[in-house]
């Protein structure tokens, strides 16, 4: 199986360190993820203006983003980012049972509210690569606006960006000891 080492901060250059010190700045720590793409700090840095901007500066609602996050998650089967986002979804006010209708599957339940049922579609849509239905996004542009609209696809889109570099390199999961959600 492929892997990278999982750098540190001791094991860079100047530029490296720099570099490193700038991705922490929002976040509590770098990930398995950021390690692996700190092998080549110049492209984790584009990795992490991207991510800077989707977590911390996008104008989509907080609890909008984690779901498109958590629902690409699912999709993907990728528990490193479902796990990472748990904590971020609860603290966005992303109610527990909209989590575990994304963690089951079972999203077409009539109690889900139609923005995050239209959320979790675009979610769909972006890993499967295909059009978001008209339906979806008028309502969706009504409700975020296309600013909103463009915001939820390219988190989406990151995060499954971001599930490659996972996958690719078997990142270890943030609790490898626990066993994958779904």
């Amino acid at each position: 199986m492929a892997s990278l080492p999982l750098i540190e901060r001791s094991d860079l250059d100047t530029e490296g360190k720099q570099i490193y010190d700038t991705l922490i700045g929002p976040r509590d720590g770098l990930s398995g993820m950021y390690r692996t793409l700190m092998n080549h700090p110049v492209l984790a840095q584009h990795v992490g203006q991207l991510g800077t901007y989707v977590r911390y500066e996008s104008r989509l609602a907080s609890d909008l983003r984690e779901l498109g996050i958590l629902a690409t998650a699912r999709e993907l089967g990728a528990p490193f980012i479902w796990e990472k986002h748990l904590r971020p979804a609860e603290q966005a006010g992303l109610p527990q049972s909209v989590v575990e209708q994304v963690r089951t599957g079972d999203v077409a339940s009539a109690t889900m509210k139609p923005r995050y049922l239209y959320t979790w579609q675009v979610a769909q849509d972006v890993v499967h690569q295909r059009s978001i239905a008209r339906k979806t996004q008028d309502a969706l542009i009504h409700e975020i606006g296309v600013e909103g609209l463009l915001d939820l696809v390219v988190a989406c889109g990151m995060y499954r960006m971001i599930s490659t570099v996972v996958f690719s390199f078997d990142v270890p999961r943030p609790d490898p000891d626990t066993p994958a959600e779904f």
